[in-house]
């Protein structure tokens, strides 16, 4: 191999395959092509799931990876942890039903099992979470859907806003710019009718 072949196709020097992209956080709503980029068993404070990779290979964040988590062992945070378990062994079924893979046992799935999933693609929706308590947020993967077909569109960001708890007003009292400038607002300010 030359010094010019790359191992990831032709080298062709266009801007779009020399800039790195520059994002941490998919905008939520996103529909994106992507491979599963690896597929296996995980654990993680002793709660066993299974756990996929997806490789965007096409959209705006082309490149970027989305980690999906399969709690088909169940989910002791849940609120239900048998619904989560539901859903999660129904997600791992349309899989195997979407890249037309019969499990060859009735027993957990092993690693050597989900590697025949590697490099499968298909359409994912893409969501992100709620901030957690030191602020982040996480993308995930609500929805897989046939790859042929399928249309990319780029989401829209959550917006979190947060609300003032400091002792501006009395408990139970909404926040607001009047309640936190009272000293600047006047009840004659608020019912004039003349707009300037």
């Amino acid at each position: 191999m030359s010094f010019w072949e790359s191992e990831l196709g032709e080298v062709t020097g266009n801007a779009a395959d020399a800039f790195a992209k520059s994002f941490t956080q998919i905008p939520d709503g996103t529909m994106a092509l992507a491979k599963i980029d690896g597929f296996v068993n995980a654990e993680y404070n002793g709660n066993k799931y299974l756990s996929i990779s997806w490789l965007l290979t096409d959209g705006d964040f082309k490149g970027a990876k989305v980690e999906q988590k399969l709690k088909v062992f169940g989910d002791p945070m849940a609120k239900d942890s048998a619904k989560a378990r539901h859903r999660a062994l129904n997600m791992l079924k349309l899989l195997y039903q979407l890249f037309k893979i019969k499990p060859t046992h009735a027993g957990d799935p092993t690693d050597q099992d989900l590697a025949s999933f590697t490099g499968r693609s298909a359409g994912i929706k893409i969501r992100e979470t709620e901030p957690n308590d030191q602020g982040r947020q996480y993308n995930w993967v609500a929805e897989i859907h046939e790859a042929k077909g399928f249309k990319c569109e780029t989401g829209i960001s959550v917006v979190v806003t947060h609300t003032n708890t400091q002792t501006y007003h009395a408990p139970g009292q909404v926040d607001s710019a009047f309640s936190r400038n009272q000293a600047a607002v006047s009840d004659q300010d608020l019912t004039d009718d003349i707009p300037f």
